[in-house]
């Protein structure tokens, strides 16, 4: 059961990752429409890093042993 924690930990860290990367190319006006501050935007890409995704992983696992 920890294994199959651990991996939707991967799998939901990898996609937040992606959709962090993803947030590079969007125009100001889609940044308008989903309400996201230029600051926000910095803050968000800040952390699609490798660094941002071990964070995050940790942060789940962690999450996710709690609830366990």
């Amino acid at each position: 059961m920890f294994v199959v924690s651990v991996l939707v930990c991967i799998q939901q860290s990898a996609l937040r990752f992606k959709t962090r990367q993803k947030l590079a190319s969007i125009t100001a006006l889609q940044m308008k429409d989903i309400g996201m501050t230029k600051e926000r935007q910095q803050a968000e890409l800040s952390q699609a890093t490798l660094i941002g995704f071990v964070g995050d992983l940790l942060t789940f696992i962690k999450n996710k042993g709690r609830i366990l």
